[in-house]
């Protein structure tokens, strides 16, 4: 009698069969179907947090790998090619900065007789806006009228 050699576990993409259906929570003899509905399943949960949490994108990873060892038919998983947003994006504060320079230099570049004028009923109506928040007017009315003032203001200024 032959002797049996111990037989590694076959593995693709990293994982063996048995590991990858412990990474999606299907049985061995899941169907296609259920593969791919356990995909997003899983999926679904870790999508939101890989963009920020290098451990949620690890495990985004090994449900891709998963996906691929258990449909040797596809090519490559769903979420294969969602990058993670770049490291160290500007702050909320810095892009509003960005975007009100962006706005006023285009307004200097159509009306540079103008820009005094666009840059105080602006400034004003921002400094209003603010005191009426501290002063306890309702957010929702403060925000709507400032935003109205803004577009009144602006309007005139941006037409060609």
């Amino acid at each position: 009698m032959p002797a049996k050699r111990a037989t590694k576990p076959e593995t693709s993409h990293g994982l063996t069969k048995a590991e990858a259906c412990k990474a999606l929570q299907v049985a061995p003899t899941a169907d296609e179907e259920l593969i791919t509905q356990a995909y997003w399943h899983q999926a679904r949960k870790v999508r939101v947090l890989a963009a920020k949490d290098p451990d949620a994108r690890q495990e985004l990873d090994k449900l891709n790998r998963a996906f691929l060892v258990l449909n040797p038919a596809r090519t490559e998983a769903p979420l294969t090619d969602e990058a993670p947003p770049p490291a160290g994006g500007a702050p909320l504060a810095e892009e509003v900065v960005a975007s009100v320079r962006r706005l006023v230099d285009q307004t200097r570049a159509r009306w540079p007789n103008h820009v005094p004028e666009v840059t105080t009923l602006t400034v004003t109506t921002a400094i209003l806006t603010y005191l009426a928040l501290s002063a306890g007017a309702a957010p929702i009315w403060t925000l709507i009228v400032a935003g109205a003032a803004a577009l009144a203001i602006w309007a005139p200024w941006r037409r060609l």
